[in-house]
């Protein structure tokens, strides 16, 4: 017995109206049964996920474009609720989402935090709303700052200031680097370029990831407390599965070595 399968086509943009918001609106509920559409006053539409709106935690909005959502959307996540903005048309605040939410059993005391990506890092706190509205530098910051709202303690998830805590201390020591992978080679291998731009060849996992990783700690400067590392790593460069898994085992078996480095040099 044999199985064969074969590449497919892939469809295009026009076809697949990935820029159409009111695609995303009707499509993800079929995806996660949990989302439901609902409307807001100005007439935009918000994704509601029931089975968190009306918690007694700090609910989180994520705010996206169309044909841009996160995997950490798409794959299931710890949001409240999803917005697709339309460029050029004017964005929901914290209160136009905390009012809607309220429709469909969110309580007036609960806090919020609304979380859209940009092109660099902005805080804004509401006292008389209970809200944050945090702008990040990109769309790798904005993935790995919805996993750290999603997963923090229960006990955390209650509190306004834990969140806010949070995400000051993410703009103070958040640091990012990318590769992308080519399709070209160099050298008969395959090409990869650093955050300085210059193409070379990729010689192994292992290697380019130490490179980039070391980097990245020793950015963080000699620490005389305890310290919690978060690392987040995103593909965006469409690698295998497999591959993506043999990228995340390295990153943690560098981690633990760098950490037992460190340890044995205090010692």
């Amino acid at each position: 017995m044999a199985v064969v399968v074969e590449q497919t086509i892939p469809f295009s943009e026009q076809s697949l109206d990935l820029r159409n918001t009111n695609r995303w609106n009707e499509l993800l509920p079929l995806i996660r049964r949990s989302m439901k559409s609902i409307q807001t006053a100005k007439g935009q539409q918000i994704l509601v996920n029931q089975n968190i709106v009306d918690s007694k935690f700090c609910n989180t909005v994520a705010i996206t474009t169309p044909g841009n959502f996160s995997s950490k959307l798409l794959d299931g996540s710890n949001v409240a609720a999803i917005v697709t903005e339309d460029p050029g048309r004017e964005g929901l605040t914290a209160r136009d989402i905390k009012e809607a939410l309220q429709e469909v059993g969110a309580t007036e005391h609960q806090a919020l935090v609304v979380v859209r990506s940009g092109k660099s890092q902005e805080l804004k706190a509401s006292v008389s709303d209970n809200s944050l509205d945090v702008q990040v530098n990109g769309e790798l910051e904005y993935d790995h700052l919805l996993f750290l709202l999603g997963n923090r303690s229960k006990g955390s998830k209650r509190s306004i200031e834990d969140a806010d805590g949070l995400v000051k201390d993410f703009f103070k020591n958040a640091t990012s680097v990318h590769s992308a992978f080519h399709t070209g080679k160099i050298e008969g291998k395959p090409a990869i370029s650093a955050a300085e731009g210059d193409a070379a060849a990729f010689e192994s996992v292992k290697s380019t990831v130490g490179k980039q990783l070391r980097s990245l700690l020793e950015s963080q400067g000699a620490q005389s407390r305890d310290v919690t590392y978060s690392i987040h790593y995103s593909d965006i460069n469409g690698l295998s599965r497999l591959e993506n898994y043999i990228i995340a085992k390295e990153i943690a078996e560098l981690c633990r070595k760098y950490i037992q480095s460190m340890l044995d040099a205090q010692h």
